[in-house]
């Protein structure tokens, strides 16, 4: 059945941040279910610096807008949404995104939206765009939540998580420009490539860390495509727009040692010539797996180590300790992968000992690469629930706070002592996070070049590192930047 009579529309509101190019595959992933059901769709992903995309959104005159909604975007997408109300009145406007599964009610006021859609979406808003093209009452959907005409929340139940992952046909890249999103450096963090993207192969997370806001979403049961529907995608991907590396966005990609290595014989099988990279878990390292990924084109595994301090893990519920991440090291070193760590500052044990304890394990197991954090609350976690009992938040302006912006809480350390943590603790890694592509003289040539096309780029990333006195703050900066007028270039170009 077509359902030509109604116009979809999809928004991403973005805020500053490299992390653009990633696409907005859950967006991507409705909009594919929609378009497979005959809908007219379209998608805008908007960027901070780009209102032309919210012109073109007007000027579509959708019947239905969907937006998705993250923490630290909500002023952005505050800013978009008064645009809608303002300029397309008539259109339903429904929100969702993991800010608006944890806050359904506080969000259809904040954004004076109509319904507000909790958890998975995709089947959720094809039937409730199968209502409203039918004409028919969609108070019933499962899994959503509105306010009343008395002004009564209401929800309704929860639709179940979807189970048969392989349903849901691929995500719907050709609806956005995509050839935007395939940027150098890419998106591996560390490695240089010319065309990377994301793709994500599982949904769910079984660990139960307290600052993570996945399973809102996901939930804690993990539930996996088939291997031959993901690589049907990265064929797909080679094909379409000739991608050179993927980095896959699953929680933890290694949660099954068997599943991984069926994975990677039916990569070396299919003959897949790609770069990968994964997010993986200290306890779940093999060296079986490792050697095996690597034979099939995984340069780099994502250790999420946070801490150097079995006590701060414990309280972290990170199901880790000091001597499962040396281990973790060891093993991926052993097989050839290259390792990334990430680190947190600022837990709500945290004290001058484990941030000791913290440098040393990060000398001790050297990654190829290692960035840090300033832990942070979001909506729908544990830690945000212990920061509001304990009264820890000292600053809740999210332009000003964040992973890397600056330290939210305020439990043993002082904001400026937290940002001296984090600066000193950036600087013993320059060596390994930058200088060391000097052993590598095509990536450095590339590195420098980007440079000089990009010299305002270099102001602003020199201010930055001026400002915290962390080098990796000069390239997101300068990479921010990048990014944006690399985009501003392409339109001009275009529209000569």
């Amino acid at each position: 059945m077509k359902n030509n009579n109604i116009k979809i529309a999809l928004v991403n509101p973005r805020i500053e941040s490299y992390s653009s190019t990633l696409p907005p595959l859950g967006l991507l992933y409705i909009a594919g279910v929609l378009e497979k059901n005959g809908f007219n769709v379209k998608v805008f992903d908007i960027y901070p610096y780009d209102d032309r995309d919210i012109s073109a959104l007007i000027s579509y005159r959708p019947d239905v807008v969907g937006m998705t909604i993250l923490t630290d975007y909500v002023s952005r997408s505050l800013y978009i949404s008064d645009i809608i109300h303002l300029e397309i009145p008539n259109s339903l406007f429904i929100i969702g995104g993991v800010h608006v599964t944890s806050l359904p009610e506080e969000s259809l006021l904040e954004f004076k939206a109509r319904i507000a859609i909790i958890g998975e979406a995709e089947y959720t808003m094809l039937e409730l765009c199968s209502h409203i093209a039918e004409n028919s009452n969609w108070i019933d959907t499962r899994g959503i939540g509105f306010l009343s005409d008395a002004g009564v929340y209401v929800h309704t139940q929860p639709r179940p998580f979807i189970s048969d992952l392989d349903e849901l046909p691929f995500p719907a890249r050709h609806l956005l420009k995509f050839e935007d999103y395939l940027i150098p450096p890419g998106i591996i963090r560390g490695y240089w490539s010319e065309r990377s993207t994301a793709v994500m192969t599982s949904r769910g997370c079984p660990f139960e860390c307290i600052w993570c806001g996945s399973q809102c979403t996901f939930g804690r049961k993990v539930r996996y495509r088939s291997i031959d529907n993901v690589l049907d995608e990265f064929e797909q991907l080679i094909k379409d727009f000739q991608v050179d590396a993927i980095w896959i966005v699953d929680d933890t990609f290694t949660l099954k040692k068997e599943r991984v290595i069926e994975f990677c014989e039916k990569i070396i099988k299919r003959k897949i010539k790609l770069t990968l990279g994964c997010q993986a878990h200290v306890k779940t390292a093999d060296e079986e797996m490792f050697k095996m990924m690597k034979k099939a084109g995984f340069i780099q595994v994502d250790f999420g180590v946070e801490s150097g301090s079995d006590k701060v893990l414990r309280s972290l519920k990170k199901n880790s300790d000091a001597v499962s991440i040396k281990k973790a090291f060891k093993l991926a070193k052993k097989s050839g992968l290259r390792t990334l760590a990430t680190f947190m500052f600022g837990s709500p044990s945290e004290r001058e000992a484990d941030v000791e304890a913290t440098m040393r394990l990060a000398k001790e197991i050297n990654p190829n690469f290692a960035s840090s954090f300033f832990i942070t609350p979001y909506p729908g976690t544990e830690l945000m629930t212990m920061a509001k009992e304990n009264h820890w938040i000292s600053n809740d302006d999210r332009r000003s706070v964040g992973l890397k912006n600056g330290p939210m809480l305020k439990v043993y350390f002082s904001e400026k002592e937290l940002l001296k943590i984090r600066s000193r603790f950036q600087r013993m890694f320059v060596l390994r996070n930058f200088l060391s592509l000097f052993f590598f003289p095509r990536y450095i040539i590339k590195a420098l070049l980007l440079l000089m096309h990009y010299p305002f780029g270099v102001v602003l990333g020199a201010r930055k590192l001026l400002k915290t006195h962390v080098l990796d703050d000069f390239i997101f900066e300068f990479l921010i930047y990048y990014v944006k007028e690399r985009a501003n270039r392409k339109r001009k170009y275009e529209n000569l």
